[in-house]
């Protein structure tokens, strides 16, 4: 064979040589394209969301808690000014709030690929959003199953499946150490006050009295309409709850708000002394659904039952 005959075989092959990996280059980009998937949030809305994520707007604290609890938090490029756990959400640059809400122009200016928000932002607000092509997902769990689900969520669409098993795990087992404590304990007709005058409260289907309810308690407004339901003064006399639990926003200070009023001096828990009035944390603890709510089930559950936890 001539050599001008083998140069050009080898030619030839080179070409094809080439040809094969600029293809498999080509199969590499078109596998590397940004993934589509489905999510349901938890108002049962499905969201597309383009992964891989790399900035997230947390317009909650709730929403920033858990998303450092599975390892997550590196993602977030601005929360709220309500944010005060852990230490670096507080450093975040800051979506200016107003009554839970946001401007959309704000919200955008940080180039987010993923919005994380709550019942308290309006429609409105998401449907701007969603417009400009923004995937909103809506957390608001209303019970402690529904803040794992939320983090298997977050876990999942942010590539931090393992951190959120492990926080879930870690969850479970440190309210399953409280409540087989308290399994075999008198359960205690709990009134829970977010407002004193008139009387707002925690009903039903709300992560408050979802913890009250793990933490061994009875919600003496669980049969009010409503998840958030005013209570009236002839209820409270009738239901004549042995516990009542105070939130930090009230304004409550000391029991005598209690002992001084008529209205409240022969309920049990008020003549027992059985009348705890949180502090700010605290109160962040019961209004906060995440991975501190395990915090709240052993706060309500020590006041309940003092007798079977250690004061430290």
């Amino acid at each position: 064979m001539k050599w001008s005959n083998v140069l050009a075989i080898i030619i030839v092959a080179l070409v094809f040589l080439s040809i094969g990996y600029y293809a498999g280059q080509l199969n590499n980009h078109t596998i590397q394209a940004p993934q589509k998937i489905v999510v349901t949030d938890d108002l049962g809305r499905n969201v597309t969301i383009y992964l891989p994520i790399k900035r997230v707007v947390s317009m909650d604290p709730s929403n920033t808690q858990m998303m450092y609890a599975i390892g997550a938090g590196n993602l977030l490029v601005a929360d709220t000014s309500y944010d005060w756990w852990p230490a670096q959400a507080k450093s975040l640059p800051k979506v200016e709030m107003d009554n839970g809400t946001a401007s959309v122009e704000e919200v955008v200016s940080y180039n987010p690929n993923l919005v994380l928000a709550t019942t308290i932002q309006s429609t409105q607000i998401i449907d701007q959003l969603e417009s400009l092509g923004i995937p909103v997902l809506v957390l608001e769990p209303n019970n402690i199953s529904g803040i794992y689900r939320d983090m298997y969520l977050l876990g999942n669409i942010t590539g931090h499946k393992t951190g959120a098993i492990n926080e879930v795990n870690y969850m479970k087992s440190y309210i399953g150490n409280i409540t087989s404590k308290i399994a075999n304990l008198p359960r205690l007709r709990v009134l829970y006050m977010l407002w004193p005058d008139p009387i707002y409260t925690a009903g039903n289907n709300t992560f408050i009295n979802n913890i009250i309810t793990t933490a061994g308690g009875i919600n003496v407004a669980a049969n009010l309409t409503g998840p958030w339901p005013i209570i009236n003064n002839e209820t409270v006399l009738q239901d004549n709850p042995q516990v009542i639990l105070v939130d930090n926003d009230t304004g409550i200070s000391n029991i005598s708000y209690f002992k001084n009023n008529p209205v409240w001096e022969n309920i049990s828990a008020v003549q027992n002394n059985r009348v705890y009035i949180f502090n700010q944390t605290e109160s962040n603890w019961m209004n906060e659904p995440g991975p501190l709510t395990i915090y709240a089930v052993r706060m309500v559950a020590q006041f309940l039952y003092p007798q079977v936890f250690n004061e430290t």
